[in-house]
């Protein structure tokens, strides 16, 4: 589907090409950092950006803080001239979307559509719904009457999300205004940047050659306050960590039919040694232990959740227990694991557990221990990825420059955002390429692909269908492409064969597709979670999404991907977590 492209008056589809030279602003450096931190401090969220991007100069990274703040800019002032009246008309907007967002969740209990929420209204209301609208009712209701009005609820709305959108959020781009004319262009905005980016950025440490050679790892203990090598009780017994862990035990009914939670039975036959027992649980477990001739349980520590409710039965004696607060963990793959190993060590002082077994349902027959295959720690566990991971060094130049973080693609330097492709050209200077009316709306932008020498830009979205926007610089021309529900984490041009190719997304399924430049699927490479070493153990499989593969550099075959968690995951470093994908053969390798 092709779009004529819409040219407005101002910045639409008008590359900038404005340079950074700094002759003409009148504001000192010193004098732009003081704005900026008086800014900062009127706002949360202000602050937060103002320290980011200071973070960014110092660390050499000038080109992420132009895109962050371009960007931002253009969301404010999308005429391209910021002023306090600009502002405040983007502020009463934000407000004004924030809160028919909120009125939204109430007026579907508007029976006759009035505006408000009556008492009869209420009073029909049931569970969660009357709830909800009693808890709206203590705080809106103004004059007692156990009604909410048109006018109270619009008041309370408005209250509510002016309190959430602060009028000083983007008011530190004010600062600026280095000509103190009380408008900020953009050209006045990069001048800015790169004041501080010449005052604030500092050279890198030279580098020094390394010889590499191979060699067997050794790996530091990470030792608790009083951890015991061989740890021995008083009999002289050594001491076993076994750990157990569930979600909840099973339900069943009795004759009388009452729900109740059955026991979950552990059977220990560890004969010559002193068991130490971790036992974790999300919901309150009665455990049920027993022990072979010979076994003797030194000792049971319990997750803190279990502390008024849980129980612990040995041998069918009731026995006390020590309670730690243990994270939730019932397989031994994922985020939650090694720090549930941890926390379990250190409370049986030793080194590393001698066995785990888990189920999200405690299964029929319980849990049978009677081996000590022995749990790696997280450290041995890294030593050995990192053992057969890929070295760094034996990288390209081109995909080593790009692992080191001192190249990027091309396409980095643009994002695809709600009013189109914002970005920074070859020169420097701000573009913005205005999305026609026709085009689809942007949701859940993944990543966008530039080809500087075809002079086209490339944005892939995930959200409903997903598709694939093109922007023909050259004939001003835009196009978009359905991405059939395919869930895309990232977009890159391969100059070599000039197609596109975009990377596995975090609910997995999409594998690595190769496109032509209009989006047209011309091949794909299918992909498991299993086949990127590590990957598992930085999210929590089955209770959140899988990272999204992030494409980094591509070279010939070798593509070089970043594993990157969705927004509110727990994050982990990029360059640890980076792979080298064989677009042709689908060998996958860990890079280090």
């Amino acid at each position: 589907m092709n779009f004529a492209f819409l040219r407005p008056s101002l910045l639409t589809g008008l590359a900038l090409s404005i340079g950074l030279n700094v002759a003409t602003a009148s504001a000192s450096p010193t004098d732009l950092q003081q704005k900026l931190s008086d800014a900062a401090s009127r706002d949360p969220f202000a602050k937060r950006q103002v320290s980011q991007f200071f973070a960014l100069i110092e660390r050499g990274q000038f080109d992420q803080v132009v895109q962050t703040t371009v960007q931002q800019f253009f969301q404010v002032a999308p005429g391209g001239a910021l002023s306090e009246d600009a502002m405040e008309l983007w502020h009463r907007r934000a407000v004004a979307k924030a809160r028919s967002r909120f009125l939204g969740q109430y007026l579907g209990y508007d029976l006759d559509g009035d505006g408000g929420i009556s008492r009869v209204e209420i009073e029909g209301l049931t569970g969660n719904d009357a709830a909800q609208v009693i808890s709206l009712l203590g705080t809106s209701d103004v004059n007692d009457d156990g009604e909410i009005s048109a006018q109270e609820l619009r008041q309370m709305a408005t209250d509510r999300v002016s309190k959430q959108h602060s009028l000083h959020q983007m008011s530190y781009l004010m600062a600026f205004d280095l000509d103190r004319n009380g408008i900020v262009g953009i050209q006045e905005l990069l001048d800015g940047l790169r004041m501080l980016a010449e005052e604030l950025s500092t050279e890198p440490e030279p580098r020094t050659e390394v010889s590499t050679t191979a060699g067997t790892f050794v790996v530091p203990a990470d030792e608790p306050d009083g951890f015991v090598e061989n740890p021995k009780n008083a009999d002289g017994l050594p001491i076993e960590l076994h750990m157990v862990g569930i979600y909840e035990p099973r339900k069943s009914r009795n004759d009388d039919g009452i729900l109740v939670m059955e026991p979950v039975s552990i059977k220990v036959d560890r004969p010559g040694v002193s068991v130490a027992l971790v036992l974790g649980s999300y919901r309150p477990t009665r455990w049920a232990i027993e022990t072979t001739e010979g076994t003797q349980v030194e000792q049971v520590i319990m997750g803190d959740r279990n502390r008024q409710r849980g129980e612990v039965l040995l041998n069918g004696e009731q026995v006390s227990v020590t309670f730690r607060d243990l994270p939730l963990a019932y397989q031994s793959q994922g985020i939650r694991f090694q720090p549930f190993h941890k926390v379990a060590s250190d409370a049986a002082f030793v080194r590393n557990a001698e066995s785990f077994q888990g189920s999200y349902k405690a299964p029929v027959g319980g849990f049978f221990i009677d081996g000590a295959p022995g749990v790696p720690t997280k450290a041995e566990v890294d030593a050995a990825l990192t053992a057969a991971a890929l070295p760094a060094s034996e990288l390209s130049e081109t995909l080593r420059s790009a692992f080191e973080g001192k190249t990027t693609a091309p396409g980095s330097k643009w994002a695809l955002r709600d009013e189109g492709f914002v970005g920074v050209d070859e020169n420097g200077g701000a573009v913005l390429h205005k999305l026609p009316l026709e085009a689809p709306d942007v949701s859940w932008p993944m990543g966008a692909a530039y080809d500087p020498k075809g002079q086209q830009i490339w944005g892939v979205t995930l959200g409903g269908e997903g598709y694939v926007y093109r922007y023909d610089i050259s004939k001003n021309q835009w196009s978009v492409r359905s991405m059939d529900g395919v869930d895309a984490g990232g977009l890159i041009f391969d100059p070599e064969t000039g197609t596109l190719v975009s990377t596995p997304g975090s609910h997995g399924g999409s594998g690595y597709l190769r496109m032509d430049k209009s989006g047209k699927l011309l091949s794909k490479l299918e992909t498991s979670l299993s086949d990127y070493p590590g990957l598992i153990n930085t999210f929590d499989p089955g209770n959140g999404p899988r990272p999204r593969m992030v494409p980094v550099m591509i070279d010939g075959d070798l593509l070089l991907v970043r594993a990157e968690p969705l927004r509110m995951s727990p994050k982990n470093s990029g360059s640890q977590w980076s792979y080298l994908v064989n677009l042709q053969s689908g060998a996958v390798r860990l890079v280090r």
